[in-house]
């Protein structure tokens, strides 16, 4: 009579059985696929805020840099983060408390561009991929610097500075969606190629 023996497993439950993402947004949410356009960055952000209430948070951002992960959003960290935080890490032979007291740190260093904030609050997606300003106001300063609707949304959509006057070229009235958009160098740019062709 042959007898069986029971095994012996590991009875602590994973930590990500706890984890907020699992509860609140679907996978493809930690994964923005741009890291320049106004939505990418404002669904990294968001990703970002929630993480950073998670239960869980420290171990999933330790297990993301020990993984060497390369893209999305894991323990309230993106990628340039933790890249930023392993580089150090390996530079000064942090310890674990080290690492834990780095993310720290960026956690608390990380706040949402208020440019980003003001496009999310003060416009609405319409048809035709059209997004419109409903704010009252023509000129916002933000950080000591003064800017129009349209400015603010092509420097969130294109995260540099315009060079000149920027304007619709949809014909769409007070619409400020990053891709209608384009600045004086643009069209600069544009004209001059036209006229070579």
């Amino acid at each position: 009579m042959s007898e069986t023996r029971a095994i012996s497993t590991d009875h602590t439950p994973d930590w990500r059985a706890r984890a907020d993402c699992r509860r609140i947004a679907a996978p493809d949410w930690w994964f923005p696929k741009g890291t320049i356009g106004a939505k990418d960055r404002a669904q990294a952000a968001d990703a970002k805020a929630i993480c950073r209430e998670c239960p869980v948070a420290m171990q999933c951002a330790t297990w993301a840099l020990d993984q060497r992960h390369t893209d999305g959003i894991f323990g309230g960290l993106d990628v340039g983060q933790r890249r930023s935080i392993n580089r150090r890490a390996s530079k000064e032979q942090y310890t674990d408390a080290q690492v834990a007291d780095a993310i720290r740190a960026t956690w608390a260093t990380d706040t949402r561009d208020p440019l980003v904030d003001i496009y999310l609050n003060l416009t609405i997606q319409r048809d035709h991929g059209h997004v419109v300003w409903r704010g009252r106001k023509t000129s916002y300063t933000v950080a000591g610097r003064d800017f129009t609707p349209a400015q603010i949304a092509f420097e969130v959509g294109y995260g540099r500075e315009p060079q000149g006057h920027v304007k619709a070229h949809c014909g769409e009235p007070y619409c400020v969606a990053v891709e209608h958009l384009t600045d004086g160098a643009m069209r600069w740019r544009r004209d001059h190629l036209a006229a070579a062709a």
